[in-house]
């Protein structure tokens, strides 16, 4: 899953995105007739709010990322387009020949790696047969050697590269790849339990635990008497005493650790906080690591076999292959360096770290600027004609042909293709002069254009919320320095639940390019059985939508508005006038009698918007939550709100929970055929950037759910887990994992440090000049994507068409 920074700005963009990147497969087998007479050039021109700086498939982090990578590497497989008339899509393989499930043949495997199940037959052991054709952008052969080397790169115990998580945790990891990545790591920090604490203490009388006192008590940058600033960590046994606040310069009253638990851990403070941990020893600590010890080995030169650390379903294994983990071996290690204690490498940040494996190449890039691609002429499914000009038909591909729609066709018509980092005005501008292929409208565009028969607009995944961090030390760090004022406000739930149920989302999104209001995490995208069953809706099954109902407290059945559960659910908007007034009010007496808000004093929001500029409708989004929170807080004790809308923030996903602002918004996405793990993103730590972190440790706190029938307590993280690799509930039916999701959805929401707002959706133009393979959108396949991208124009006959026409074209 990935972080979204929102605005979709490219419908072939959005498609990569939601469908992955669609390779076209190609052998060196029979010759076929070009299509062309002359040497021609199609540039598909679009453009981006940012471009991205990372597209190293081990570190790469955001949708702009991504969206550069995806045109520089060639998955093993994917799905395309076989019947457009009946939706349906086929499975293509492309840097691989086949995937096979081989683990009933190799069950040694199962023992020697360490699997979680060593008697399995099925699901465990797959067996990767690879194109021999695939080739780097300057001509070398891609082989077994390659994936596993990039492997062992990826996993690499000096390096901790983020996208490693994919490979060592999860559904998809690989047995014994997470004893190695973390080889090197001598301690695991462990948190303890507020209950546990002091038994912990006498068991283990020779083990330092950490104190967190900044976030216990907001000390960050007091100062003692002799000048001193408090440390953030106390280390800690029974004979340890502390200043009773934390600011020694203040008070100079001690009392015991007991007291501390006694006393302090029973306030409500460890509610938000888990501020005890100690260094657990790493029993797998391997100075002398083996990457023989991980489960993925080379069979032959064109063979790997991929050993699963628990079960995955070939389908979802597949699924997993359409993203890939190849880097170059030798720019990739010239290019490492020592910071911070780990090695780095810059590979993949600019034109001349980056080597394409994919249909196309980066033929230049100016950071914050431009990115230009353009065929790579040594990508295995080209062939060439007498005029220079690189073509593709995907019904004479040798072993790899397929058919679309029963028919060959061309792909990868697209030479080039530049992408600009511009404005909405200035895009809205360059599009209607011709000089751009796509547009997304802007809120106050987007009515204008609403029938345009170059409209397309489609649902995604990704879940825009506002996320918080409401630590105390945060919220107390942030009021000194200006950045909010009378944030403290925060900190209690029952103003952040006031702030939810004030937001009419409906009206809201009318400020947005067309998203869709939601009071919920996950859209209707999210299938739980989708290659099976392609009605399975997570958000329709009964209890994802029982859980939303109780959650926002609708009632239905005999003698009730609502007869139905699908009809109350239906009903839910998430927004009650009258009820964020009682909260509202409620807080305020709270925030009062706990000296923390003067009633009726003026507050003041920091809110962390976009990566990018802000806009007239980034703004417009900002007055409006403004305006409805003070609608609902009329009258109530609380003070006039202000929000202020923060643009052009290099990461606002990690300036939360680090601390810089108190309030973010963006959103996660992805995942669409296994919801189960949706949650790891707000509730797993180890394998998220968890957004909201800075309020609470789901690693300690623990939740219970009812699951069967019966009350089951675990910690969230835990939770989150539990219904995939390892977990608990991993195998179980399909009604025991919805059950649980749902659960785990409403106590997320009702945390509070999660606000949903809409769901995003991607409404783009498209430009004369080009055509989709079909208007008839599926999100196995998107709308074809660039690889079957039709033109009507080359490059020189639609700058004579601009011409024509003026230099100002019509789309309304």
């Amino acid at each position: 899953m990935t972080k979204t920074t929102k605005r979709v700005v490219s419908a072939v963009l959005a498609v990569l995105m939601l469908a992955a990147c669609v390779a076209a497969s190609v052998s060196c087998g029979k010759k076929v007739d070009s299509p062309y007479t002359e040497k021609v050039s199609y540039t598909y021109k679009s453009y981006s709010p940012a471009i991205g700086n990372n597209w190293n498939t081990h570190t790469w982090e955001t949708n702009a990322d991504d969206a550069i990578l995806s045109y520089l590497y060639t998955p093993l497989c994917t799905m395309t387009i076989k019947d457009t008339e009946a939706a349906e899509y086929q499975w293509i393989y492309l840097a691989a020949e086949s995937v096979t499930d081989v683990t009933k043949d190799h069950k040694d495997d199962l023992v020697k790696y360490g699997s979680a199940k060593t008697d399995a037959d099925a699901g465990y052991v797959y067996e990767i047969k690879l194109n021999k054709n695939l080739k780097w952008e300057n001509g070398e052969k891609i082989n077994a050697d390659t994936y596993v080397t990039s492997m062992k790169l990826l996993l690499d115990p000096t390096m901790l590269n983020y996208r490693a998580n994919l490979f060592y945790n999860g559904e998809s990891a690989v047995a014994g790849a997470a004893n190695y990545y973390f080889a090197l790591q001598k301690t695991v920090p462990t948190t303890i339990l507020e209950e546990d604490i002091e038994q912990f203490i006498k068991d283990n009388p020779d083990v330092k635990i950490r104190f967190n006192i900044w976030e216990m008590w907001g000390a960050e940058g007091y100062l003692s008497a002799d000048g001193k600033e408090c440390p953030q960590y106390l280390e800690i046994d029974d004979e340890t005493v502390y200043s009773e606040t934390g600011d020694p310069s203040k008070d100079q009253d001690v009392f015991s650790a007991k007291e501390v638990f006694e006393t302090y851990c029973g306030s409500g403070y460890f509610d938000e906080y888990a501020p005890f941990t100690y260094d657990k020893e790493n029993k797998n600590y391997n100075e002398n690591y083996d990457f023989s010890t991980v489960g993925f080995y080379k069979v032959d030169d064109y063979t790997v076999r991929y050993v699963l650390n628990t079960y995955e379903d070939i389908n979802y294994f597949r699924t997993s292959l359409t993203s890939d983990w190849l880097v170059y071996e030798p720019l990739y290690t010239k290019l490492i360096k020592e910071e911070g204690g780990i090695k780095v490498t810059s590979y993949g940040t600019s034109k001349d770290t980056t080597m394409s494996y994919g249909p196309y190449k980066m033929a230049a890039f100016e950071a914050d600027k431009q990115v230009k691609f353009t065929q790579n002429e040594n990508w295995f499914g080209y062939q060439k004609d007498e005029y220079g000009n690189l073509f593709a038909f995907t019904g004479e591909l040798g072993d790899h042909s397929f058919t679309v729609d029963g028919k060959s066709v061309q792909m990868y018509q697209t030479t080039d293709i530049v992408i600009d980092v511009l404005t909405d005005d200035a895009a809205k501008l360059a599009f209607l002069k011709g000089e751009l292929d796509d547009w997304a409208p802007s809120a106050s565009d987007l009515t204008s254009y609403a029938t345009s028969s170059r409209m397309y607009k489609v649902d995604e995944t990704y879940s825009m919320t506002l996320f918080f961090n409401v630590g105390r030390a945060t919220l107390e760090n942030l009021e000194k320095e200006g950045v909010n004022k009378n944030g403290l406000v925060l900190g209690n739930k029952n103003f952040r639940k006031a702030m939810s149920l004030a937001i009419d989302r409906s009206t809201w999104v009318g400020t947005t390019q067309g998203y869709k209001a939601a009071a919920y995490l996950m859209n209707n995208l999210y299938y739980y059985n989708a290659y099976e069953d392609p009605s399975s809706q997570y958000r329709t099954s009964e209890p994802a939508m029982k859980g939303i109902v109780d959650f926002y407290g609708v009632k239905y059945g005999d003698g009730e508005l609502y007869k139905t559960l699908e009809d109350a659910y239906k009903s839910i908007t998430g927004y009650n006038k009258a009820e964020a007034a009682k909260y509202f009010k409620t807080a305020c007496e709270e925030l009062v009698a706990a000296g923390d808000y003067k009633e009726n004093d003026e507050i003041k929001i920091t809110v962390a918007w976009t990566a990018a500029a802000m806009t007239t409708d980034h703004y417009a989004s900002v007055k409006m939550l403004e305006d409805m929170l003070n609608a609902a807080a009329e009258g109530t004790g609380i003070g006039k709100i202000t929000l202020e809308g923060l643009g052009n923030l290099e990461n606002r996903y990690a300036d939360v929970p680090e601390g810089k602002y108190a309030v973010g918004y963006g959103g996660w996405g992805g995942a669409a055929f296994y919801p189960f793990t949706k949650f790891q993103v707000f509730l797993d730590p180890d394998m998220y950037d968890v957004c909201e972190i800075g309020s609470w440790d789901p690693k300690s706190e623990k939740l219970t759910l009812k699951v069967d029938g019966k009350d089951v307590t675990m910690t969230y993280q835990e939770w989150a887990g539990a219904l995939s690799g390892e977990g608990v509930y991993a195998d179980a039916e399909y009604a025991t994992k919805l059950d649980i999701t749902a659960q785990l959805e409403v106590a997320i929401l009702d945390k509070f440090y999660t606000i949903p707002l809409c769901s995003t959706t991607s409404a783009s133009l498209l430009s004369f000049k080009v055509n989709y393979y079909t208007q008839d959108y599926n999100i196995m396949y998107g709308f074809g994507g660039i690889e079957l991208m039709t033109y009507n124009y080359t490059d020189a006959q639609w700058t004579e068409y601009v011409k024509s026409q003026g230099g100002e074209l019509i789309y309304k």
